[in-house]
């Protein structure tokens, strides 16, 4: 993998091309960047093959859709949310995953990846019937009922889906990078 895929940016790019063309503006307000980091990464991407520029704007290319086949099938959905007692910050987004076969690393460890992004916390949870804290197993529902009827009334198709991975923060900037970390280290890792 390119070098550049280790920016959550580049990966969370790469998953709103899956698509179709969109424009560098319209990518800018969708991740909450600057407009020059964008534009940086997408030259990047361009220089590695794994998108095409042209006057429609950004789309991936056949060998960014091959390269990234994992990411664009493992990631269902991405939402803001606001789970109460859950959240350490202002902003809270979160992203739904279809079935992951292990983790490689411990809870703990993909929540330092958030903060080290600039995030306050992040929570990743399993579903195995129920939503549980994948570091200990515990029933949502039990701990925190609303959080759990919110998680499930974001993403409905949650029972097909393995991990709900939540991260909060201050600023929607580092809330993403955060989160796009963690699902890179989930998802690219494993290709």
């Amino acid at each position: 993998m390119p070098k550049i895929l280790r920016n959550p940016l580049a990966s969370e790019l790469i998953y709103l091309l899956k698509d179709g063309p969109a424009g560098r503006r319209t990518l800018t307000d969708k991740v909450g960047a600057s407009e020059s980091s964008v534009r940086t990464v997408l030259e990047h991407l361009q220089s590695e093959g794994i998108v095409e520029m042209d006057r429609r704007g950004t789309n991936l290319s056949d060998m960014g859709r091959l390269a990234f086949g994992p990411l664009l099938e493992s990631v269902l959905d991405v939402k803001t949310v606001n789970p109460p007692e859950l959240s350490m910050g202002e902003i809270s987004r979160a992203a739904l995953l279809a079935k992951v076969d292990e983790l490689s690393g411990r809870a703990w460890s993909f929540r330092d990846l958030a903060i080290r992004e600039g995030a306050k916390g992040a929570v990743i949870l399993e579903i195995n019937g129920e939503i549980t804290f994948l570091h200990s197993q515990d029933s949502l529902g039990e701990i925190n009922p609303e959080a759990d009827r919110e998680l499930k009334e974001t993403f409905t198709d949650w029972k097909e889906s393995s991990l709900i991975i939540v991260v909060s923060g201050d600023s929607s900037e580092v809330v993403e990078h955060g989160l796009w970390r963690i699902i890179g280290e989930i998802v690219l890792k494993k290709s």
